[in-house]
């Protein structure tokens, strides 16, 4: 099987994971009304599909196609909130900063930490995440001059580490299946 052949399946394989987990912890949070849309089942769909494609960018290829994935997070937070002015530019930046960088930093973690540990990564994915989105939270509240709550900031955490570990999990599963494509940076000059 050719190693881009191989890339395309374990990403295909991240992805379907990724938003099966996200889907479960999206119906295990808000029962019925999950599947409301656009929210809350829409921003549970583009993270998932968001944190799989970082994290197999991470595990493929390095960082550069990851923080594009970002960007493509933050102008879909620009899209649900019309229209579009300076408070839903950085109203979308409040999300998809602290939670995009949440799942790269946690790709990353989870992949050093593969090395060592073949299950269990998944833990520390979903407390990186978990943390991302008690930031988003807090730089909600400092935005909108509301009281900081402790309440708001737990249960949004909370569900970053929820959705964090459903998906690290899922990635574990599909890393067990075999080896993946390693990352090999190009020679920067040929060799004499």
């Amino acid at each position: 099987m050719s190693k881009a052949t191989r890339e395309s399946l374990f990403t295909i394989a991240y992805v379907v994971v990724g938003l099966i987990a996200v889907m479960a912890v999206g119906y295990l949070t808000f029962r019925a009304s999950f599947f409301n849309f656009p929210r809350p089942i829409l921003p549970f769909l583009i993270v998932g599909l968001t944190g799989a494609i970082i994290y197999a960018t991470v595990q493929m290829r390095g960082a550069g196609l990851a923080i594009l994935m970002i960007v493509l997070l933050w102008l879909t937070q620009v899209a649900m909130v019309p229209p579009i002015r300076a408070a839903s530019l950085g109203a979308a930046a409040i999300f998809a900063i602290p939670v995009g960088f949440a799942l790269l930093f946690g790709s990353y973690v989870q992949k050093a930490l593969g090395r060592r540990f073949k299950f269990g990564r998944f833990v520390v994915m979903g407390l990186i995440v978990g943390a991302g989105y008690g930031l988003m939270m807090l730089l909600w509240l400092i935005q909108k001059h509301v009281d900081i709550q402790g309440k708001l900031l737990l249960r949004q955490a909370l569900v970053g580490l929820e959705l964090g570990a459903a998906m690290g999990l899922g990635f574990e599963l599909v890393d067990l299946i075999g080896p993946r494509p390693k990352h090999q940076p190009k020679p920067l000059a040929p060799n004499p």
